[in-house]
């Protein structure tokens, strides 16, 4: 049987990881595996699951005596302010919740931890893979107490303590909409550098032939026009006559027109930047 799982965030505080499992615990809920992401680059949050980890020992959870094992999902960064930083923590997260969900466990998401792109990021990449079986939460702390337990002063809510558990609602979109499921799947940087959509697998593999066959400067053509360049504006930037960039588009043309066969579509500049600037986005990060 798959293991119940706790995915948590991880700051400086850990002692929002215990509070978060003996909560859960209380509810009669089975988590036998707690994964934790933090950023390993900032020596505090490293701190934090180091003192985290001494609540675990040989896949016991020391205070409540039963089986649970703890992972620990270090980001190579310090922070998650700048866009690749941010990319960082959403492939790390996605690759985390679609590996845990392919191995059917059922998840609890905790996002009180860590920096708040941390909880950001782990929302919209819960709403790709996470099912209505799944939850979402988030930790109150009274503000009497947030004082007694600030960095692990305390690693287990005092009784009567008046911490408790508040589920976040979300919709599931794969489990509502199965649909949509292929598109979520895809790299943000695919439709992000295009404005008019995305790739379907035909159209990709589509994109991968033409793009092979070409010489090293048609694909500098097609890199101009995927861009939105003109052929002006392509021929000033690759310093060659705009009649040779007409040569070259012709043949990137036709062999799409070939490639493309008998689908329905007009074969111009246009079609060369719908099809060609997410696809290119893909390539440039490979």
């Amino acid at each position: 049987m798959s293991e119940t799982t706790l995915v948590a965030t991880l700051g400086g505080q850990p002692q929002i990881i215990t509070f978060m499992l003996d909560l859960l615990l209380a509810r009669g809920q089975p988590i036998r595996q707690v994964t934790v992401v933090y950023l390993g680059g900032g020596p505090r949050y490293v701190s934090a699951f180091r003192k985290l980890a001494a609540e675990f020992a040989d896949g016991v959870y020391l205070s409540k005596g039963v089986p649970c094992k703890l992972r620990g999902v270090a980001i190579p960064s310090a922070d998650a302010r700048a866009p690749q930083e941010t990319e960082a923590v959403r492939t790390a997260l996605q690759s985390l919740l679609s590996e845990l969900k392919r191995q059917g466990h059922p998840l609890h998401l905790g996002v009180s931890g860590g920096r708040r792109m941390l909880a950001l990021v782990s929302l919209a990449v819960a709403m790709q893979y996470l099912t209505p079986a799944d939850h979402i939460w988030h930790i109150y702390t009274p503000e009497a107490l947030i004082e007694q337990v600030h960095e692990g002063k305390l690693m287990h809510l005092p009784p009567d303590s008046g911490g408790q558990l508040v589920e976040v609602p979300f919709v599931p979109w794969a489990a509502w909409f199965p649909g949509i499921a292929p598109l979520l799947q895809r790299d943000p940087d695919e439709y992000k550098g295009d404005h008019l959509g995305w790739l379907d697998d035909a159209d990709r593999q589509r994109c991968r032939q033409v793009w092979q066959e070409l010489s090293p400067r048609q694909r500098e053509v097609l890199r101009a026009f995927s861009r939105g360049l003109t052929r002006k504006e392509a021929a000033l930037q690759l310093g060659i006559a705009p009649t040779t960039i007409d040569t070259h588009r012709g043949v990137i043309l036709q062999l799409c027109a070939k490639t493309w066969e008998n689908a329905p579509v007009h074969f111009d500049i246009r079609f060369l930047r719908e099809k060609f600037a997410p696809f290119l986005n893909t390539v440039d990060k490979a």
